[in-house]
């Protein structure tokens, strides 16, 4: 089992408003309406090639194949450009906010946004990996054991006690919309079943359902924002080669932190 250690790296009260308030709103996926005309358009045209072959019509053929080179090149442009695009603003956003001072949270007209807020952060790693779980200011709140073959997570606090079990129930398919989160992972405290994740199946930006209990809770991931009754509650973002989880301290469950650690 490898180790993996947590560089030192404390986001600014300003760097964290930009990653909580300001990416969401700079950043957007490809709409979901010009992913089904993409398809549709790249059906026609290998009907149109398919046609031509079959029938031995060079005609057909011929120009069922220019038109799949030319969708084939519309896409390329259409979708690398737009997250090439939402890169570079992300990039721009952060850059600003490294030239602001910290010293902004000493300011005491300035109330604090992240008052209410827990502040979680794991490295990017591998399943096998045994990793931490620190806050803003580098303390070890938890660690997390996984095996590379095994279909458990186990998490400890600082003090060697075991925390909570996430076991997958249902792996990721070879092909997927997913990302990195298995199709169905169950999140245990002792013995007790205390929340079901599912990933839902999605053409744009994948979808995770949090169902929790004790209290009875239902949260909706995407793109990083945690929803309760379509009320942002929270956000899990990328940033300096780690993960992070922002959210509120009266939403914070087992489950969403099971779903946390899972995530590389």
């Amino acid at each position: 089992m490898a180790r993996v250690d947590l560089p030192p790296q404390r986001l600014s009260a300003y760097e964290r408003a930009i990653c909580y308030y300001t990416l969401p709103k700079i950043t957007h996926p490809v709409a979901f309406g010009l992913i089904v005309v993409y398809a549709v358009v790249v059906l026609e045209a290998l009907a149109v090639l398919a046609y031509g072959a079959l029938t031995e019509s060079e005609g057909y053929t011929k120009a069922g194949a220019v038109a799949f080179v030319g969708v084939a090149v519309f896409g390329i442009v259409i979708f690398l450009g737009r997250a090439l695009l939402n890169e570079v603003r992300m990039r721009k956003a952060l850059a600003v906010a490294k030239t602001v001072p910290d010293a902004i949270t000493d300011v005491e007209d300035i109330p604090d946004p992240f008052e209410q807020h827990t502040l979680l952060r794991h490295p990017l790693h591998n399943r096998g990996d045994l990793f931490p779980c620190t806050d803003n200011e580098g303390n070890i709140v938890y660690f997390v054991e996984s095996a590379a073959g095994g279909p458990w997570w186990k998490v400890k606090d600082a003090q060697d006690n075991e925390v909570l079990r996430v076991r997958v129930q249902q792996g990721a398919a070879s092909f997927t919309f997913g990302g990195n989160v298995p199709a169905r992972l169950s999140v245990y405290t002792d013995t007790r079943e205390v929340g079901r994740i599912r990933r839902r199946v999605s053409f744009s930006a994948p979808v995770i359902t949090v169902e929790c209990e004790e209290p009875e809770r239902t949260y909706t991931v995407q793109r990083g924002n945690i929803y309760r009754e379509k009320r942002l509650v929270g956000r899990i973002y990328y940033l300096h080669r780690s993960l992070y989880l922002d959210i509120r301290k009266d939403e914070m469950h087992p489950a969403l932190l099971g779903l946390f650690i899972t995530m590389t």
